[in-house]
């Protein structure tokens, strides 16, 4: 593991699970020993949350670093990390979700500058999505890199703002929800798009329909507001997460509504979501009056 940029203050990091400040100059042997304690403190969390089924224990919260204090999307790599990026930059960085270390970070030729509000991951390709519905392709690179990129106007920026994508696997396709309908009658509904892959057949993309009553359950939202969306990995269904209303919604893709409820914890700005194969809730978010943070919770003991 390549000890750069790294997330780290050994003298406060543990009781709490907590990183403080960035020290580039932390030696290797260090990096390691503070990876390998906060492992094995997780893991006993992990046991800890198991022994008591039925609640989303939260885990570990990791502070970010300042460049990553407008961190939105997460996707989940193969390896096991989690690709996250600025919303202002095209840039796109690599975190351990299990230690809150920051590996690497690289960024689209030219240092594209817009509002990117998701990302996904779909076999060697990186997806970026705008909140105009302009999606940009790419490849992962080294820390520090500059890569080419394609872009695709999925044609959908007049009707809808975007902060969600996900890629379902089983479809081959991308999913994305409108947060905020662009037109003055609001259909008062979740609309789902979802796009095959390759894209560039406008023609081949469906939406799926979801009464906001029954997104919005017995909560006290007044509408809901998705800024991510990730697809769980046990049942498939969409997971979305709504800053706006600090709460998810579970829905199939048929779209009925699993469950409706407000996120466990503080989160004063949550902008993303993932869950890991190992069955851990990732959510990220965005400084406002706190830091950024990634927090990690319990999902299905």
């Amino acid at each position: 593991m390549t000890p750069i940029r790294i997330v780290l203050l050994l003298a406060c990091a543990l009781p709490s699970l907590a990183a403080c400040r960035e020290t580039p100059q932390a030696k290797a042997a260090d990096l390691h020993k503070v990876a390998a304690t906060r492992q094995t403190e997780l893991a006993r969390r992990i046991a800890a949350a198991d022994a008591h089924p039925g609640s989303m224990t939260e885990l570990a919260k990791w502070i970010m670093p300042p460049e990553l204090k407008e961190i939105s999307g997460l996707a989940l790599t193969s390896r096991g990390t989690v690709f996250t990026h600025d919303d202002n930059v095209g840039r796109v960085s690599e975190i351990d979700p299990k230690t809150g270390i920051l590996l690497k970070s690289w960024a689209m030729l030219g240092n594209q500058k817009g509002d990117f509000e998701a990302i996904t991951i779909a076999g060697s390709d990186v997806y970026l999505l705008r909140s105009n519905g302009k999606i940009f392709r790419f490849k992962e690179a080294a820390d520090g890199q500059q890569v080419p990129f394609s872009v695709y106007d999925t044609g959908l920026g007049k009707e809808c703002e975007f902060e969600s994508l996900a890629y379902e696997a089983d479809s081959s396709r991308l999913v994305m929800a409108c947060k905020r309908f662009l037109n003055k009658q609001d259909p008062h509904e979740l609309r789902i798009f979802r796009l095959p892959l390759p894209l560039g057949n406008r023609m081949a993309m469906t939406s799926i329909r979801v009464p906001i009553d029954e997104v919005i359950g017995t909560n006290k939202w007044k509408n809901f507001h998705p800024s991510d969306l990730n697809i769980d990995p046990f049942n498939k269904n969409y997971i979305i997460v709504a800053s706006r209303e600090k709460g998810f919604v579970e829905v199939t893709p048929d779209g009925e509504v699993v469950r409706s409820q407000p996120l466990p914890g503080d989160h004063r700005q949550p902008e993303g979501i993932a869950i890991t194969r190992d069955s851990i809730l990732l959510v990220s978010d965005e400084a406002n009056v706190m830091p950024p943070v990634l927090t990690l919770y319990r999902w299905r003991p």
